[in-house]
């Protein structure tokens, strides 16, 4: 295995738009469903919420790009609630204008399909780097580990102070950095997708109290605990995808959901250089620290973080071992020495025949040619979770999973709290990729729909498909369902939260009734003396200062933050009925009788 520290062996490439002498011939017009002024050439992901298509926006004057575009499925459509969501999110992503940031075109309705409009990025995202380096048994270089960090991290802090028309901060929190939802691009840009389980302070709808969005491996240990959560935890997920990346195993991700969750919460972080020796200790420091578990330990934000990262590849400049040889084909509009690097070395991983493609692809350039051959190359590109760097990477079906460990001595009211809301936080937000390794690349034959019947005893409960609600309650029927395995919520108040995993055949029609079990006692706080406009989290939910906030009788985190500042965090215990406390001296404390 090369040195990541041997000089480079190559001067810098001329930029060109094209790797290869020629555009393969093109096998004929595209054919794909019309969908208002575009057409949908082929699905590029799917899930429970919403489709990603390659399309093609045609206007006017023989004017056309290639788009990813996201719709929402029929079925949710009739959802004012997931409608607003929806909204939320595409009202957040068209403010994201920055260069490590996915793009935004539009967003709108067509034939009542809300739909938002997206650049289409010609790479792959890290976790299919991660897979594809683990099958060539190789190291990814320092270098290009590092650049592509330096880079999340910028677009993180570009999203971490975004402000709103008035210029009030809107306090975004992505939630959800994770290998799956960064995007390198063979013209060597680093993109940051996926804000559709961002949280801002200003969103119409509020995450419901317990929902954990993002994937669980990347959680920061104050997110999984559901506590109030800064761009901190942001930071903590993307020291956990600079260690994944520069040693090629997996940091947290254990056998069950349950030992994960003791993993981020408990187990010791072992040291990037334990996994590599050769990674320098300046660099292993930046990742400790990423890595601390108490919040105020951490970089205090992405930029800070990023302005280490720059300063080890200042300190470093030989810290290069891309493949000698490659050919670039950088975009024009791309000249900084980082993105030649960054696009060499995909194109050495990915092969030039994949590269060429999805260039084109990008370029508008022999789409349907193209297209084929990028469906023909997918196997180039592994499917399933990240693995590890001496492992076969083959994913495993679902009833191959182990069944979740039994808890460790004093933990096991975590996993009472937590273990029920990971099924839904593991398919929480369908990203923004266009280029996913585990998507359905063009071409591939569709599948028809299912439907889903779903009771509870008793009736009522809203239901939550994939962790993001339906708007629709117990009875109902959900149609028009993308076929796999999805996972179902069921929620109404005063009672314990029921789930369950759900394998949809194409064309089936299954009906699950689920009991949501003894009902708790239910209560009303109101917290007085609080600051003009103070917002309340408990257990992560916001609510306005002076809203009455229904809870269960038990143990909650109550965190009172004003102007951007915590006020207090704290945890109290509720019983049945109405309760006050009241703010003083800092400090949260039952109201006494008068």
């Amino acid at each position: 295995m090369a040195n990541e520290f041997d000089s480079e062996a190559a001067s810098e490439p001329e930029i060109s738009v094209a790797v290869l002498p020629g555009d393969p011939v093109d096998a004929g017009p595209l054919v794909g469903e019309r969908f208002g002024k575009y057409l949908l050439v082929g699905e590029l992901a799917s899930g429970g919420m919403a489709q990603i298509f390659l399309a093609v926006h045609e206007g006017l004057e023989g004017f056309s790009r290639v788009v990813a575009l996201k719709r929402v499925l029929p079925y949710l459509t009739e959802s004012s609630e997931f409608v607003q969501m929806f909204l939320d999110e595409a009202r957040i992503a068209a403010r994201l204008e920055h260069p490590n940031i996915v793009r935004t075109y539009e967003f709108g309705t067509e034939a009542g399909r809300y739909f938002i409009e997206m650049e289409y990025l010609a790479g792959e995202d890290v976790s299919a780097v991660l897979n594809r380096a683990a099958r060539l048994q190789q190291r990814l270089p320092i270098s290009f580990v590092v650049e592509i960090m330096s880079r999340v991290c910028a677009g993180l802090h570009f999203a971490h102070n975004l402000n709103d028309s008035t210029g009030r901060p809107l306090g975004l929190v992505h939630r959800d950095v994770t290998p799956g939802n960064i995007v390198v691009t063979y013209f060597g840009e680093v993109k940051l997708i996926d804000f559709g389980v961002a949280k801002a302070a200003t969103n119409n709808v509020r995450t419901r109290a317990g929902m954990l969005k993002g994937k669980i491996a990347y959680m920061s240990p104050e997110q999984l605990r559901a506590r109030g959560i800064d761009r901190r935890s942001d930071v903590f997920s993307t020291g956990v995808v600079l260690w994944e990346l520069l040693t090629g195993a997996r940091l947290f991700s254990r056998d069950s959901d349950a030992a994960t969750l003791y993993a981020i919460l408990d187990d010791p972080v072992p040291p990037v250089r334990t996994h590599r020796p050769e990674v320098p200790a300046e660099l292993a420091a930046i990742v400790e620290r990423a890595l601390a578990r108490t919040p105020d330990d951490r970089w205090a934000t992405a930029e800070d973080m990023q302005l280490a990262l720059d300063g080890f590849l200042a300190a470093h400049p030989r810290a290069d071992s891309v493949g000698p040889g490659v050919s670039a084909g950088i975009s024009p509009s791309v000249a900084e020495t980082g993105a030649r690097r960054l696009a060499r070395e995909m194109e050495r991983l990915f092969g030039a025949p994949r590269t060429h493609a999805k260039r084109c692809i990008a370029q508008n350039r022999s789409l349907a040619a193209n297209i084929a051959v990028v469906t023909k190359l997918q196997s180039d590109v592994l499917a399933g979770p990240v693995g590890s760097f001496a492992e076969t990477l083959v994913p495993q079906p679902p009833e191959a999973a182990e069944p979740p460990a039994a808890p460790r001595s004093g933990r096991g009211w975590v996993v009472a709290l937590l273990v029920g809301a990971i099924a839904i936080g593991l398919g929480a937000g369908l990203a923004y990729v266009m280029t996913r390794h585990d998507a359905v690349e063009p071409g591939a034959a569709k599948l028809g729909p299912a439907a889903l019947t779903v009771t509870s005893h008793p009736a009522g409960a809203a239901i939550y498909v994939a962790g993001e609600p339906t708007g629709m309650t117990t009875p109902a029927t959900l149609a028009n369902i993308a076929p796999g395995r999805i996972a179902i919520r069921l929620e109404l108040a005063g009672y314990p939260p029921a789930e369950t995993a759900v394998e949809l055949a194409p064309g089936a029609s299954v009906t699950r009734d689920l009991e949501l079990g003894t009902p708790r006692a239910a209560g009303r706080l109101v917290l007085m003396n609080l600051p003009a406009g103070a917002v309340v989290l408990v257990d992560g939910d916001e609510h306005p200062a002076g809203e009455v906030i229904p809870v269960v009788a038990g143990r909650h985190t109550v965190q009172v933050v004003s102007h951007g500042q915590t006020i207090t965090q704290q945890t109290i215990e509720t019983t049945g009925g109405d309760q006050i406390w009241e703010l003083a001296n800092q400090a949260l404390a039952p109201r006494r009788p008068r």
